[in-house]
């Protein structure tokens, strides 16, 4: 985001209740156990915004439950990324990251920290036609925006 630009609203983070509750589903239906460890992977992801890789996801899974593989936990969030509950994010030249938030948005990336945030979908003028033109088309490809800049954070620093 350029300096001096407002910042825009944070999204609102899903509701664990009704997330858990959605995962209890997709297993049912799809006739698998709602094991712990898939509950757990998909709690810490809702309730992080930082967008966390497999190596973070697993450090904070092994945290409560200290007896995980990480083989699982890439499981889980695979389980967990085919039924739509959490979605993998990837930016050219940098490591595989998971978002939680499934809600339609966008993504700022810091080029110095490697930061990921989310923006609303209003942060990125245009972006009732971009999703027309993927309704369009009739396909079930998503279009994303990935914005790329300094954080705050950064600049900030820079600031000292």
């Amino acid at each position: 985001m350029p300096t001096g630009s407002p910042r825009p609203p944070a999204l609102i983070r899903t509701d664990l209740k009704a997330r858990l509750a959605e995962l209890e589903r997709c297993c049912a239906a799809a006739r698998i156990p709602v094991t712990a460890q898939r509950r757990t992977v998909l709690e810490v992801l809702v309730c992080r915004s930082d967008h966390p890789t497999v190596d973070q996801v697993f450090a904070a899974v092994a945290e409560r439950m200290p007896d995980v593989s990480r083989a699982t936990v890439y499981r889980g969030l695979e389980t967990l990324r085919e039924f739509g509950l959490v979605r993998r994010v990837a930016h050219p030249g940098s490591a595989v990251r998971f978002d939680g938030n499934t809600d339609p948005h966008h993504h700022f990336l810091c080029t110095r920290c490697g930061a990921i945030e989310d923006l609303p979908l209003e942060a990125v003028s245009g972006h009732e036609q971009l999703a027309f033109v993927g309704a369009e088309t009739d396909d079930s490809a998503e279009i994303l925006v990935h914005v790329r800049g300094v954080c705050a954070r950064c600049r900030g620093k820079e600031a000292r």
